[in-house]
């Protein structure tokens, strides 16, 4: 039960500031729209095509911990891939995200298995 509690306020709370912090940086990009800037490579393009799955799953996390938790560990997931296909390695700083996606999964996944308890 604490770890439910631990995990979810863990979360919320830098799911909350990952999104105040970061999202400035996401507009400030530029055009934030992936695949209209020709000067976009597919690293670039897939990136801002993430980042948006990543704040919605972050805001969403407050109601929703367990679909909020794997939309967030899907997109940085299938972001990393990308990276390490086309050659640029892991982007470690998208651990952050990952974590608190997997503390959402781990609060909603305890809730659960006290409810059929």
């Amino acid at each position: 039960m604490k770890i439910r509690i631990w995990a979810g306020w863990m979360a919320r709370i830098t799911g909350t500031a990952i999104v105040v912090l970061f999202l400035p940086f996401y507009f400030g990009y530029g055009n934030p729209l992936p695949f209209l800037n020709p000067d976009y490579t597919l690293y670039d393009n897939v990136w801002l095509t993430v980042f948006p799955f990543i704040f919605i799953g972050l805001v969403l996390g407050w109601w929703y911990p367990g679909v909020s938790g794997y939309m967030v560990v899907s997109a940085v997931l299938a972001g990393e891939a990308v990276s390490l296909l086309t050659g640029h390695g892991l982007v470690l700083h998208m651990l952050v995200p990952l974590v608190v996606g997997v503390l959402f999964i781990v609060s909603a996944w305890r809730k659960n298995e006290a409810e059929r308890v």
